[in-house]
């Protein structure tokens, strides 16, 4: 079994209550450390691009420089154990039975007795020898397909597609369960598990069948709670027939509210791609995900049901009914979730807000700094774009997209790096000599109240072409037809710069300084619209001070005529987030949180934040 696969076959850790769960790991039966953040400022911003995947600083890759495979291979011993030693037996006495012969040493041995139709002993061998290669040539092959799929330390069992063709009549069942699994990506096994608890869940549907006004946007706030009935009874049929996929009985619970409104409200923003990400990784691997929208009181009853499935939490700290303070575990809550089992979910790495440790603040970005930071980095996925959409620079239109999706983004409030407008319109005269046909475009609406745009009218700045409120289909043409990407000063920490390197498009970063910053020391500024690319320099990212003209059309200037290929940092490559979900999942949480304890009880303090305390295991 490949590392891959251990860390992600964790099904039978739940059927064995009485394992030390300090000695073994909730998760798995591994016990690495979590995909930690230990990332430390250049000196100076990389110009360059290199490739150093064995290094957890993210280094650039290109799409002429493959992602290295993030797996490991494990060799197997195999002990042959013939007997003892013919020396070591007991010695045998001579026969005495008179079908034995004389030897000319005096020595007994047996006459052959060959019936009719017995074959001479040499030739039995052989027939014995080819049975035995018969056998293992029909078992090889008939077990070919699993072989393959056991040497791909990448690829664990429950994802390997079968080479089966798939009933319509499976599929059919699984939407009369209301399961949502693509049979295509299973194998074989899988696949069977998965239509037999459909069929399963199909029997008991006239006595658990909801009611049709339960759940639901137009139904209430409720929805999460139908969504999370439903996974629940799929639990308890897989348990009950015995046909739980893979890692299906670990469950991780969702109590994040940007998860919800992604889930349940289409929120694309930066918390919403993550989710997106982390869900379909999950998912992928055959977890069991359950949501809680940011409902404290309802994570801690769906805990106490199952806590011996229940892996991780993964919420903010407060919800609309309370928060983690009031539902964790205690010396007089023994029913409280244990603090070892919150991972406290913020999108920006800026935030240490567990009372355990470091390691159980969950983040989506790096960041930038001159200090070690031990967070949790779970980031998101930025797949290479097509062909199309992709399109080569010099193929491309002078057109520079601006990364902003209200109207409000460039007034006051927001902060914008260009308050004055008219830097859209001087650009756009100027450039325009050099690059005819130059233009600003932007995807915006205006999302405030009637009565908010009647009194506060707000507009695009002139020289400035909107396109209007865009879907990702519109939204990734647009951005492959531009030649640089204008950020504006918010939304910081975007995912959309990403993207944009994805394409081979450079963005442009506005930051700001204190009065005793230095422009060559990033981690000088008193900010940026992108802290994790100030690692990056030219030609993949400008870095302009805020209102500053020169430098503002300089760089755009520099962005339409410098191309650069597509371009990603290693860490929301697939392989990387993959693997960073791997190794969360394959951490011994509970043992590490012993040892902080112990170590806190001893007045030794190796965690970070204002909320650290000591807790109940």
């Amino acid at each position: 079994m490949s590392p891959r696969q251990a860390a992600f076959r964790n099904k039978n850790n739940n059927n064995d209550n009485n394992h030390d769960s300090a000695a073994h790991s909730p998760f798995g039966t591994r016990s690495s450390s979590p995909r930690q953040s230990t990332f430390t400022a250049f000196p100076s911003t990389v110009s360059s691009v290199s490739s150093d995947p064995s290094s957890n600083v993210p280094t650039a890759t290109s799409s002429n420089t493959s992602a290295s495979e993030l797996s490991g291979g494990s060799g197997a011993h195999t002990i042959s154990h013939r007997g003892p030693h013919l020396s070591q037996r007991p010695p045998v006495s001579p026969p005495t039975d008179p079908a034995y012969g004389d030897t000319e040493k005096g020595l007994k041995y047996r006459e052959p007795v060959m019936g009719a139709f017995s074959l001479p002993i040499p030739f039995t061998r052989r027939f014995v020898i080819l049975g035995i290669i018969i056998v293992t040539v029909i078992i090889t092959l008939t077990s070919r397909s699993d072989i393959v799929s056991s040497s791909l330390s990448s690829t664990p069992s429950s994802w390997f597609p079968s080479s089966s063709s798939i009933s319509t009549m499976d599929e059919q069942k699984l939407k009369d369960a209301g399961m949502s699994v693509s049979l295509s990506a299973l194998s074989t096994t899988e696949r069977k598990l998965v239509v037999a608890q459909a069929e399963n869940k199909a029997k008991l549907a006239p006595y658990f069948n909801p009611n049709p006004s339960w759940g639901g946007r137009e139904h209430g706030r409720d929805d999460y709670k139908a969504y999370t009935d439903r996974k629940l009874r799929e639990l308890a049929v897989c348990v009950a027939t015995n046909t739980c996929r893979e890692n299906q009985t670990s469950v991780i619970i969702y109590g994040h509210i940007f998860s919800h409104f992604h889930i349940y409200e289409g929120y694309m923003g930066g918390e919403g791609i993550w989710t997106a990400s982390l869900t379909e990784t999950l998912e992928k691997y055959g977890y069991t995900i359950l949501h809680a929208r940011d409902d404290w009181p309802y994570m801690w009853y769906i805990h106490n049901q199952i806590p011996d499935m229940v892996k991780a939490i993964i919420a903010w700290k407060s919800g609309q009914y309370g928060g983690f303070a009031d539902f964790v575990k205690s010396g007089w809550r023994q029913n409280g979730v244990p603090a070892w089992k919150f991972f406290v979910y913020n999108y920006f790495p800026d935030h240490y807000n567990s009372m355990v440790g470091d390691a159980w603040n969950i983040h989506s970005e790096f960041g930038y700094s001159n200090k070690q930071r031990n967070f949790t980095l779970l980031p998101y996925i930025v797949d290479m774009p097509p062909s199309p959409p992709y399109i080569p620079t010099e193929e491309r239109p002078p057109q520079i997209y601006i990364l902003a999706k209200f109207v409000r983004y460039f007034y006051p409030g927001t902060q914008p790096a260009w308050e004055d407008h008219t830097f859209y319109s001087r650009a756009k005269a100027e450039l325009e000599i050099d690059f005819p046909g130059f233009e600003f475009v932007v995807g915006c609406r205006d999302d405030r109240n009637g009565a908010e745009q009647e009194a506060h009218p707000m507009s695009v700045p002139e020289g400035i072409r909107n396109l209007g409120q865009m879907d990702k289909t519109e939204f990734e043409r647009q951005l492959a037809n531009s030649r640089g990407m204008l950020g504006i000063g918010w939304p910081t920490l975007s995912p959309s710069p990403h993207v944009a390197l994805s394409y081979g498009i450079p963005f442009i970063s506005p930051y700001g300084m204190y009065g005793w910053s230095s422009p060559d020391k990033p981690e000088t500024w008193s900010q940026s619209q992108h802290d994790t690319l100030k690692a990056l320099g030219e030609p993949y990212v400008y870095h302009v001070l805020r209102n500053d003209y020169k430098q503002f059309v300089s760089a755009i200037r520099k962005a339409l005529s410098t191309p650069i290929p597509q371009f990603r940092l290693p860490y929301v490559t697939r392989e990387y987030q993959e693997k960073a979900v791997e190794d969360f999942l394959a951490t011994d949480w509970k043992a590490k949180a012993i040892e902080i304890l112990e170590n806190r009880k001893k007045g030794i303090e190796t965690e970070n934040g204002n909320v650290i305390q000591e807790f109940a295991v």
